[in-house]
């Protein structure tokens, strides 16, 4: 019985979790590759800042008035609303914003005829004429570093970048354990993010800050009947033989949602997004000439649908190999050394996710086992037909924003 208990476990680890883990420890290395960035230009890229919103009447002012304050040529650039059909007086305020600006200053807004979620924001952006070359989109309450758009514009000075998105940096009490957990978390996918854009392009993106070349995908569709629409756009880039990349020193900043249960409704409606993301667009009917990121999708794409149903059934023949050898000690039957060296690993690893707060790689795992779980409600809730596109918004994280 030990020996089929050990062999389901072992096996399903091997053959789920190795392929993932020689993946990031090469991505690791990657990600410590400087990227270089074209030196600062005169003639700046033009940009159409979209900030997608739906009753953000609590941060938008103060979202409007940080991206005035970016050190970008106030003519290079339009600030461009879309109102998902806001039920508060989000659209008051910001006429009342824009009213107050200088007329040097392009704002304008469109207002959607009813809350469908950013994807469909994102659609209805795609169809619109714009006349710049670049439109970045930024989340209502994610506020850039100083620099930010100039950052973008240097990127978009090399005609092989197609997109760019920025680095998350986590506002709140460092202290806290809920703040430690999600830093840990952050910074486990970041590196495969950042490596992935080192030696080729990212599918993943961070839509709270992602930037995109007009000519690339404007008069395109993305399906807007899951949330991912930053990933979406990624990929749709690197069909048209552009590269999208993921800047370590793009920075934005964003307040933890007020609870760990809410962080976690977060991650699962961002990988429910992706695990669609990647059931519907299987690698085979993807067409990229460049074999790197071909690579790359295959992996994201094991590592979203395939992995979390091993790691599962490994986690599940570890407990009960456990409780078997614990069983047959206390019944005086002793098992062979290969079982009781597996009996070893298995409690070091139990007391490592217990206790994981405590060292480096202890919170990596439990990261990872964190992931694994997220992905398989994701999953489960994807095979059910659960919709998380729409949302409601953290009204604590989003006071945090404007107390600070």
């Amino acid at each position: 019985m030990l020996d089929i208990l050990a062999l389901v476990q072992v096996s399903a680890a091997i053959i789920g979790i190795s392929p993932f883990v020689f993946f990031w420890i090469r991505m690791k290395k990657y990600s410590k590759r400087p990227l270089e960035i074209p030196r600062e230009s005169v003639d700046f890229p033009s940009l159409t800042i979209v900030v997608p919103v739906w009753n953000e009447e609590m941060v938008l002012s103060a979202k409007l008035d940080d991206l005035v304050k970016q050190d970008y040529p106030k003519d290079r650039m339009e600030i461009l609303v879309i109102d998902s059909h806001s039920s508060d007086s989000t659209m008051e305020i910001f006429s009342h914003w824009k009213s107050i600006q200088s007329p040097e200053l392009n704002v304008r807004s469109i207002q959607m005829p009813s809350h469908r979620g950013k994807s469909a924001a994102i659609n209805r952006l795609l169809m619109e004429p714009l006349n710049t070359d670049v439109f970045v989109i930024t989340d209502a309450d994610a506020l850039l570093a100083p620099g930010a758009l100039k950052r973008i514009g240097r990127w978009f000075s090399d005609q092989r970048i197609g997109a760019v998105c920025g680095t998350q940096k986590i506002l709140g009490n460092s202290n806290s354990e809920h703040f430690v957990n999600e830093k840990t978390y952050r910074s486990f996918y970041h590196d495969l993010r950042i490596g992935e854009s080192a030696i080729s392009s990212s599918p993943i993106f961070e839509g709270s800050l992602a930037a995109y070349r007009n000519s690339l995908v404007l008069g395109q569709q993305i399906d807007q009947t899951y949330n991912a629409d930053d990933s979406q756009l990624a990929i749709l880039i690197n069909r048209n033989g552009s590269r999208s990349i993921m800047d370590p020193e793009l920075h934005f900043f964003e307040y933890l949602p007020s609870t760990s249960d809410a962080a976690k409704k977060r991650r699962l409606r961002r990988a429910n997004g992706l695990v669609h993301l990647f059931s519907r667009n299987p690698t085979s009917s993807i067409s990229t000439i460049d074999r790197k990121f071909t690579m790359i999708l295959r992996m994201e794409s094991w590592a979203h649908l395939r992995m979390p149903f091993f790691v599962l059934i490994s986690i599940a023949f570890m407990l009960c190999h456990m409780s078997y050898s614990i069983y047959s000690v206390a019944m005086d039957i002793f098992p062979q050394p290969v079982h009781t060296s597996l009996l070893f690993i298995d409690l070091l690893l139990l007391m490592m996710l217990l206790l994981g707060n405590n060292f480096r790689v202890g919170r990596i795992l439990r990261a990872f086992v964190d992931a694994q779980w997220t992905l398989l409600v994701a999953n489960i809730g994807m095979y059910r037909g659960v919709d998380f596109r729409i949302w409601e918004q953290d009204i604590e994280s989003r006071k945090s924003l404007i107390e600070e």
